[in-house]
């Protein structure tokens, strides 16, 4: 039954995205695909199952663009809405780090570098911009912060994204929006978390 109204809930706000201009698919277990004008937003949750009982939990997040224009990317331009309706920013690399331990980080990024890599060929025509990291690993790569990001025709990048998770392992829906004002780009993805017990 819960797994139903789950479902349910997910088929729900994928038809609101639709209707708000986002072509959604889902592309693995854990991923999700969201496009709108040419721009495309692909996340991946594996990670962020196990981090349930943390303050923040991490996102994996590609962004690539095949329109004409150039999109851009910062601290601002993602907003999670979690299962509460409450709506979380990203928080400060500084602010990461004192709550969430540098262990925690670089095990989010050795695990990430293990899952496969289904994203990437959603992105074949593109090419990769490396120098992208909202959230530096302070133990290892990558160690450098880049987080205001520009995105010209037939390209795209990934990074690991941090959100506050004040909801704990709620069941139900997230939803990840990415806006861009200066290229009126808008996409909606929601995803639910199995979160691990």
């Amino acid at each position: 039954m819960k797994r139903m109204l789950c479902a349910g809930l997910v088929l729900l706000m994928a038809l609101a995205a639709v209707a708000a201009g986002t072509e959604l698919k889902k592309l693995s277990t854990y991923g999700w695909k969201g496009q709108s004008d040419d721009v495309t937003m692909v996340l991946d949750v594996d990670v962020a199952r196990y981090r349930g009982g943390e303050k923040y939990f991490p996102i994996v997040v590609f962004l690539g663009n095949s329109s004409r224009k150039t999109i851009h990317a910062d601290r601002g331009s993602f907003v999670l809405t979690d299962p509460t309706g409450a709506k979380l920013a990203l928080p400060s690399a500084e602010e990461l780090q004192k709550a969430y331990s540098s262990s925690l980080i670089g095990g989010d990024y050795t695990m990430i570098r293990r899952l496969p890599d289904y994203a990437s060929s959603v992105f074949l025509a593109q090419q990769y911009i490396s120098k992208v990291c909202f959230f530096p690993n302070p133990g290892g790569v990558p160690g450098i912060l880049y987080d205001h990001v520009e995105l010209p025709n037939l390209t795209y990048c990934n990074t690991l994204l941090y959100f506050p998770n004040p909801a704990g392992k709620a069941a139900g829906n997230y939803t990840l929006t990415y806006d861009d004002p200066k290229s009126k780009t808008h996409i909606e993805v929601p995803f639910p978390v199995d979160w691990q017990k």
